[in-house]
């Protein structure tokens, strides 16, 4: 199976090495000097348990983000790793380097990007996706793979695609053969939601106070407003008729946090590389949402202000 990995950040990255030690054929798409290093020198990956693995750059062919006509219709799988920002720009790639029955993931942060492949791919190719897995990505070829988690995947409302399909169960051998622990989900939106929670909750605050994930659990006054924006938003996923009733937040958000207590999420490390973060994708989700529903959201819009605020001042420095 050809397996391409669009937007090679820092999950992007860790997902690489580790199909890297499995038979699958990769593709890596992006583009600046991180994914100059990938093809010239190959990846540096510490794991969680600190150990360190070389990756040659020979294990993949690596993309140019702006010339991927030579790659036209050859990946079975494509699997969108990159910022909700460029998830036209990838769903695009996608749809260029898939052969005609191939699956698109996505696994980004956020709501509506399976949307966007269904419109381009039809949705009996495309699967929804997410993943809790933690890494960071320390330098050009390096990553630091800061906590295990799974590698989540659902069929959308009415698609062909389940876990039957033998492509799918081909996809789903090579996640457990390289240890990405992969789950299949029977509600999609449920799955989208749960990972939504996590980084409305952590996210936001992080990135503004400057903390790795473990400093939020560590002191009570960040813990309680991070559940509390979590809580916020799981009142619009409910009204919205996604079944939360199984989701303890309170338990989930403590379980991922000590798990990636060492990580720097990634909304973290956009504001560290002055990038735009996925603010809008987040909380201003849930802003839009709860509006559309009427329900009052005022601790997902102070994040969301209070994000935009730092990205504006570092595009007016």
């Amino acid at each position: 199976m050809r397996i391409a990995l669009l937007g090679v950040g820092a999950i992007g990255s860790m997902l690489a090495a580790n199909l890297a030690k499995t038979d699958a054929d990769l593709i890596l798409y992006g583009r600046g000097a991180h994914s100059a290093a990938l093809a010239s020198s190959g990846l540096i990956m510490t794991t969680p348990e600190g150990e360190l693995e070389h990756f040659s750059s020979d294990r993949w062919v690596v993309a140019d983000s702006e010339i991927i006509e030579p790659l036209f219709s050859c990946a079975d799988v494509a699997i969108i790793c990159g910022k909700s920002n460029a998830t036209p720009a990838l769903a695009k790639a996608a749809e260029t380097l898939l052969r005609p029955r191939g699956i698109a993931i996505s696994i980004q942060n956020g709501l509506g990007h399976s949307e966007r492949l269904v419109g381009r791919l039809g949705r009996h190719r495309v699967l929804a996706g997410c993943t809790t897995h933690a890494a960071m990505r320390v330098g050009p070829g390096e990553v630091h793979w800061t906590g295990r988690g799974a590698f989540r995947l659902a069929c959308l409302l009415e698609s062909e695609l389940t876990a039957g399909d033998l492509r799918v169960m081909e996809l789903l051998e090579l996640l457990d053969d390289s240890n990405l622990n992969p789950e299949w989900e029977f509600d999609a939106d449920e799955m989208v939601w749960q990972k939504l929670l996590i980084n409305v909750a952590i996210n936001p605050l992080a990135a503004i106070c400057g903390v790795r994930n473990g400093e939020l659990l560590a002191r009570p006054d960040l813990y309680e407003q991070a559940l509390s924006a979590m809580l916020e938003a799981c009142q619009v996923a409910s009204a919205e008729g996604v079944d939360m009733s199984y989701f303890d937040c309170d338990a989930e958000l403590k379980r991922v946090l000590e798990a990636t207590a060492n990580n720097r999420c990634s909304m973290l490390q956009d504001v560290m590389a002055g990038k735009v973060t996925e603010i809008d994708s987040l909380c201003g989700e849930v802003v839009m949402r709860g509006e559309e529903l009427g329900i009052p959201t005022p601790l997902n819009q102070q994040l969301l202000t209070l994000v935009k605020g730092i990205e504006h001042s570092m595009n007016t420095t």
